[in-house]
């Protein structure tokens, strides 16, 4: 039941949405139309009163007129840099001026001269000292986008004065920019001649400034061919720090030799590769010194071998002669054997030798030598050093300089180009001095016989507008204020339904059960017609209508009495008729015939027997022939489940076969939920309404809550009218003490505790569809 719950709390809700806004603007489209009479007295009061103005209002005439102004030269100073024939830029300035103090003071004076005083009938009664506002007043000066036109329109009393008067502003207008133009002419040229004044001077003072400059770097005159004084400089630049490069080599190639030498003489070791590398000469020497291969020591070398090879020969020739054991030829052989024994410790020798030399003499030679050469590498280093310092500093200074000689080159070149420029326009300005800007009428002032206000379409289509409006606004004032239906019509057009009847207010009558029913009781009295057309118009409607419920919009609007009197006269007219009380909260058709007790429709639906056993024990016969009611019964916790359930539909089913008509009284629509439970179970629902107490838009709110859950409506009854709603209206008051939501009925006790398997959890979507489709079915 928790969706049933939501869907039927947002319907009570009444939440906004758009269908509602279109509803709301029908139905003040509905008001209207039946208010239509204080519509249509509101347009003809604003048309009376837009003829009484437009009879009784001042005749305003207009002149216009068109000036065209045209730029020829520009005739400016530096300020404006671009030479325009279009002035378009300027317009607002010109349409500013046209309408200002001295313009119109100089066409008043020209009015006055020329004698024409009756071009100023507007001013008429003005002082002289307000005389040019009041004209400001009167003149509209506009200018149509992009273009070089003024458009004029002069508003006066007279078509003859508003004419002269735009004539003589346009002459004045022309004058004033005539005289102005002259007097710019002569201020531009003097301002001009200053400017080329101050020009010659800044040309001289910077052509001076360049050749001091060039005496002063004579370097960087004649360069060559293609050649920039800067390219010169960044090629020696580029040379010297090559040789730079190449010294630092040089001086840590003789660091690192110095210090090894140093350290080879420390550890007494070899250092014929120093002297090798070192000098060439000495290496030389030392290397033959220390192989045995010097001058002196390879003569005597060869002659010692010189004279083994002839001492070897002669022992060769002296052994075959003398013998070995010959004495000389002993002596020739020990000789032999020294000499060849000197000749083998030659080198031992000059090794010695050259070691002690080395030891003391060479060694301290090479030192000298490295360190000779050490400092040759780095004063060379420096002196390169020191040269590309200075050429970098030249280099830099020299940048400075050409630097700022381009830029004494560029203003002197600018400031020619502007000499040239400003003594064109000194030139043009000379030229042209009283033509920069010709202004011609392109539009003479008109002369407008007819007045154009007041006009008749445009007073009239106001009249209609401003009285359409003030219409409207009162009926929806009226609206606001009275919240109920006036008129049956009104009632009818807003609920787009049909007023099946109106019922007469009814003295309560004495007596009980159906004794205290209209139709059974008075059946000849004229009040029981109204229940009898309303039988007429529901047999008679367009569909089915065999099962009805009778609801209201709130409590107390006598849906008891209409559903009574109603199933009465369904039986007077020979119908099976059954009426069912399913106002299980405050059952005022049980107590209205005096069957509250323990038999009635919450028995019904909460039994587990048989629906034939329990309905025929629980269906009551009454005074009305052809007429049975079935009650309320006891008071169940949950009416709205019972009703929702299959058990009820099964009852309409049955009711169905047995009966010709049914007529079920429901609850308020507005109290709870169980009207639009039953609505969708049957063929229709008549809604009860009474004006003196109902508010329109809690009626409204009922109709939508019904139809919105698809119940048919199948019109509405008007209760409770009294004898003055001749005069058109319904002639009522208000006051109702009932309360809303579940709050209706719960000021009794219930006659038994709630039972958890009475209750069904069926939506209203679900009941299961309308009864005379279930009964068909089954």
């Amino acid at each position: 039941m928790a969706g049933l719950d939501t869907q039927l709390n947002g319907i009570q809700a009444g939440n906004p949405n758009a269908a509602h806004t279109l509803h709301a603007v029908l139905r003040f489209l509905r008001t209207v139309r039946m208010r239509s009479g204080i519509l249509l007295a509101s347009v003809v009061l604003a048309g009376i009163l837009g003829a009484a103005y437009y009879i009784s209002a001042e005749r305003v005439y207009q002149s216009q007129a068109q000036l065209f102004i045209q730029r020829k030269g520009t005739g400016v100073t530096d300020d404006e840099r671009t030479n325009n024939s279009s002035p378009n830029g300027d317009m607002p300035t010109y349409q500013r001026l046209i309408a200002e103090d001295e313009v119109i003071s100089r066409a008043l004076s020209l009015l006055e001269r020329r004698q024409k005083p009756e071009f100023l009938k507007d001013l008429e009664g003005v002082p002289r000292a307000r005389w040019v506002r009041q004209v400001q007043r009167n003149l509209t000066v506009t200018s149509p986008y992009a273009t070089n036109v003024l458009d004029l329109t002069y508003h006066s009393r007279d078509h003859r004065s508003a004419a002269g008067m735009l004539t003589a502003l346009l002459a004045a207008y022309q004058q004033y920019m005539n005289e102005g133009q002259q007097k710019n002419s002569f201020e531009n040229i003097q301002t001009l001649e200053q400017k080329l004044s101050e020009i010659s001077v800044q040309l001289s003072q910077k052509s001076e400034e360049l050749n001091r400059l060039s005496e002063a770097n004579p370097e960087l005159v004649n360069t060559g061919a293609g050649q920039s004084p800067m390219n010169v400089m960044i090629e020696g630049i580029r040379g010297l720090t090559e040789e730079l490069t190449k010294a630092q080599e040089e001086s840590a190639h003789a660091r690192a030799q110095l210090a090894s030498l140093e350290r080879a003489i420390l550890n007494d070791e070899d250092i014929s590769q120093f002297a090798l590398t070192a000098v060439e000469s000495v290496g030389r020497q030392m290397l033959e010194l220390h192989l045995g291969l010097g001058s002196q020591d390879a003569m005597q070398a060869m002659r010692l071998n010189q004279d083994l090879l002839d001492l070897g020969a002669e022992i060769r020739a002296q052994e075959k002669k003398l013998g070995p054991n010959n004495p000389k030829l002993i002596r020739m052989k020990e000789e032999f054997q020294l000499k060849e024994a000197y000749l083998a410790s030659l080198p031992k020798r000059n090794a010695a030798r050259v070691q002690e030399i080395t030891r003391n003499e060479l060694a301290p030679k090479l030192l000298q030598i490295a360190q000779q050469q050490l400092r040759a590498s780095e004063q060379s280093e420096q002196e390169i050093q020191q040269q590309l310092e200075m050429e970098r500093r030249q280099a830099a200074r020299l940048g400075q300089t050409i630097a700022h000689m381009d830029d004494l080159n560029r203003e002197i070149s600018q400031l020619y180009t502007e000499r040239e420029r400003h003594n064109a326009k000194v030139s043009d300005i000379r030229l042209n001095a009283n033509a920069y800007f010709i202004t011609s009428i392109s539009k003479k002032p008109t002369l407008e016989p007819r007045p154009v206000s007041p006009r008749l379409s445009i007073v009239g289509l106001l009249s209609v507008f401003f009285g359409t409006t003030m219409g409207l606004a009162v009926i929806w004032v009226l609206d606001i204020m009275d919240d109920r239906f006036r008129t049956p019509e009104e009632l009818k057009t807003q609920l787009d339904t049909q007023v099946l009847s109106m019922v007469p207010r009814i003295d309560e009558l004495k007596g009980e059960g159906f004794r205290a029913v209209l139709c059974h009781a008075r059946p000849n009295s004229k009040e029981v017609e109204a229940f009898r057309s309303m039988r007429t118009n529901i047999e008679f409607s367009s569909h089915e209508t065999s099962r009805l419920v009778v609801t209201s919009t709130e409590p107390g609007d006598g849906k008891t009495t209409i559903s009574s009197n109603l199933a009465t006269a369904f039986a007077q007219s020979g119908k099976r008729t059954l009426i069912i009380d399913a106002d299980m909260r405050r059952p005022g058709l049980s107590t209205l015939l005096g069957l509250r007790d323990d038999q009635g429709l919450s028995q019904i639906l909460r039994s587990s027997d048989t629906l034939d056993e329990v309905v025929t024990a629980n269906v009551r016969r009454t005074d009305v022939t052809g007429l049975d009611v079935i009650s309320c019964g006891p008071r169940p916790a949950n009416p709205a489940e019972l009703l929702a359930s299959d058990r009820f539909c099964n009852l309409l089913a049955w009711a169905e076969t047995r009966y010709d008509q049914i007529v079920i009284d429901a609850p308020p629509v507005l109290a709870v939920s169980d009207p639009a439970i039953v609505g969708r179970l049957v063929d229709g629902v008549v809604l009860v309404v009474r004006p003196d107490k109902d508010r329109r838009r809690m009626v409204i709110r009922a109709v939508e809550s019904l139809r919105s859950l698809g119940c048919s409506l199948t019109g509405v009854v008007i209760n409770h009218l009294t004898s003055n709603h001749a005069d058109g209206g319904y002639g009522y008051g208000y006051g109702y003490g009932y309360g809303y939501g579940y709050g209706y009925g719960h000021d009794h006790e219930t006659d038994e505790q709630p039972e958890n398997d009475v209750a069904r959890g069926l939506s209203i979507l679900g009941a299961g569809g309308r009864p005379g489709e279930s009964h068909r079915a089954a």
